[in-house]
C-alpha cells in the first residue's frame, strides 16, 4: 500500500448540489460514499483521482422502506442499515446472511448499497438484487434512468441514488451464501442466491438460482436447473435432476483462488443447501429439512 495521492474534496449538502457539481466538474472526479472500495484502490495507485465528492452529508439517501408494492433502498444506506431494516422480514433472509458475510463490522458500517452496486457488477449484493428482480435508479442533473444491476455503467455525471425491487408476498423464501478462503475475506470463490416460492400444494411455483461465475467470471441464472423444479415437489428425484442440469448451467473460469471444476462443485453443494433450506422454512418452519439425494 502507498500513501494517498493529493486530491481536492467537495462536500455537497444536498443531492442537487452534488449532481450540479458532477455536471459541471465531473471530469476526473470520483464519488466517495463509504470509501471501502475507492480508498484502497487509491492506495494501490490504481486510481488517478484528482477530485473527490464526499457524499456523507446527503442524509436523505439513507432509507429502507416499502412504498406500495415496492421495496426502496437509498443509495447511501449502509450494509449494516440494510441488514437491520425492519421492513425486510424473514422472507429476506438473503440480506441477513449477507450481513454476516460482508467483510468485518467496520466495513459493513461504512460500505453503502449504491457504492457497492456501482463498484462491483459481479458482487454479492448485485447477485441478490438480480434474484429479486431489482433495478438501480441512476440520477444526473438533467434527469434519471433505471438500469439492471448487472448492466450498470455510470458516466462521470451520474450517481446511484436508489435500488428497488418488488416486495415479496406469499409463501416465498430467499437464501444466500458465500464460500471463501477466510470469512470476511472479500470476493467469494463461489456464491449462490436462491429465491423459492411454493404453491398451496407444496409445489415450486417460482424459483431463481443465481451463482457467481456462471459464465466465465459473470454472475448468471441457472435456467436449466430451475426448469427441473418448477411445477414439481422438491424431492430426491427432482432435486437430483436440477443439480445434474446445473452442470450445463455453470461454466466458470478458474484462477489462483480456485479451479473451474472446484468452483462448479462448490456451487452445486451450495445450491442444494439453499433449495433445501428454503423448502424447510416454508414447509416445516425450520432450516434443516430432511430431504436427501
Amino acid at each position: 500500500m502507498h500513501e494517498l495521492p493529493d486530491f481536492d474534496v467537495y462536500s455537497p449538502s444536498t443531492l442537487r448540489d452534488a449532481l450540479a457539481y458532477l455536471s459541471d466538474e465531473g471530469r476526473g472526479s470520483s464519488l466517495l460514499a463509504g470509501g471501502t472500495w475507492l480508498i484502497p484502490k487509491m492506495r494501490r495507485r490504481g486510481s488517478k483521482v484528482k477530485k473527490l465528492i464526499d457524499l456523507s452529508g446527503l442524509q436523505d439517501l439513507h432509507y429502507v422502506r416499502k412504498s406500495g408494492k415496492t421495496i426502496r433502498i437509498g443509495g447511501l444506506t449502509t450494509i449494516s442499515e440494510l441488514v437491520a431494516a425492519e421492513v425486510l422480514d424473514e422472507r429476506y433472509s438473503c440480506f441477513k446472511v449477507l450481513g454476516r458475510l460482508f467483510g468485518v463490522e467496520a466495513t459493513r458500517n461504512m460500505a453503502t448499497v449504491g457504492g457497492n452496486v456501482a463498484a462491483a457488477e459481479d458482487g454479492d449484493l448485485v447477485e441478490i438484487l438480480q434474484a429479486l428482480d431489482g433495478r438501480v435508479v441512476v440520477q444526473r442533473a438533467k434527469g434519471q434512468r433505471v438500469a439492471e444491476p448487472a448492466d450498470l455503467r455510470l458516466s462521470e455525471n451520474e450517481m446511484v441514488v436508489e435500488v428497488r425491487f418488488p416486495a415479496l408476498t406469499g409463501r416465498v423464501s430467499t437464501w444466500f451464501d458465500k464460500f471463501e478462503k477466510r470469512r470476511g475475506g472479500g470476493k467469494g470463490i463461489a456464491t449462490a442466491t436462491i429465491l423459492l416460492r411454493l404453491s398451496a400444494d407444496k409445489k415450486v411455483s417460482d424459483i431463481r438460482i443465481l451463482v457467481n461465475r456462471a459464465k466465465g467470471n459473470k454472475t448468471g441464472r441457472a435456467y436449466r436447473a430451475e426448469s427441473k423444479l418448477k411445477g414439481r415437489t422438491v424431492d430426491p428425484v427432482s432435486l437430483g435432476r436440477a443439480l445434474d442440469s446445473l452442470e450445463s448451467d455453470i461454466k466458470p473460469t478458474g484462477d489462483f483462488r480456485g479451479s473451474a471444476r472446484f468452483r462448479r462443485e462448490i456451487a452445486k453443494v451450495m445450491v442444494k443447501e439453499g433449495i433445501l433450506t428454503c423448502v424447510g422454512r416454508l414447509v416445516d418452519g425450520n432450516d434443516a429439512p430432511e430431504v436427501r439425494t
